[in-house]
């Protein structure tokens, strides 16, 4: 009787301990907050690949999405100024290391320059789809967002 005791408290002690772990990595990559001019611009996340640590094990998700010029279709240009700086942060306070490209029509076109997570935009006038890659100790996904610059 009293080994059933103990084996309770012990199963049930594990059987927290696994609860209360399961969470501890996020399901997917956090999202990203861009800004021009402390205005919010619209991104949607593209393409990811996830690792989710368990107690007992890990997980990788991987996500496929459109190309970052499908994604654009749906989205509305934010207007912006010649040579403005786009700021990315993330919803999560992290900060991966980050990549930008400009993609022109179907293909992925010249790197942006990039700075401490400031991204410089085009100068020339017209609409771009910029594509951000962001990479994390588990993992890296992509985003989208789309500029018209005048």
């Amino acid at each position: 009787m009293k080994n059933k005791k103990y084996f309770f408290a012990i199963l049930m002690l594990f059987l927290l301990i696994v609860v209360g772990c399961s969470n501890e990595t996020k399901e997917e990559p956090p999202e990203a907050i861009v800004k021009i001019n402390d205005e919010n611009i619209e991104t949607a996340r593209g393409t990811y690949q996830w690792e989710k640590k368990r107690l007992l094990s890990n997980t990788t998700v991987i996500a496929d999405a459109a190309a970052p010029f499908q994604i654009a279709e749906d989205m509305k240009a934010k207007i912006v100024e010649q040579s403005s700086v786009a700021n990315v942060e993330f919803n999560d306070g992290s900060q991966p290391q980050l990549q930008a490209y400009l993609w022109e029509g179907e293909k992925r076109g010249e790197e942006l320059p990039l700075n401490q997570h400031h991204i410089t935009l085009p100068s020339e006038k017209g609409k771009y789809v910029i594509e951000i890659n962001a990479k994390w100790s588990n993992g890296d996904s992509s985003y989208t967002f789309v500029i018209e610059v005048q």
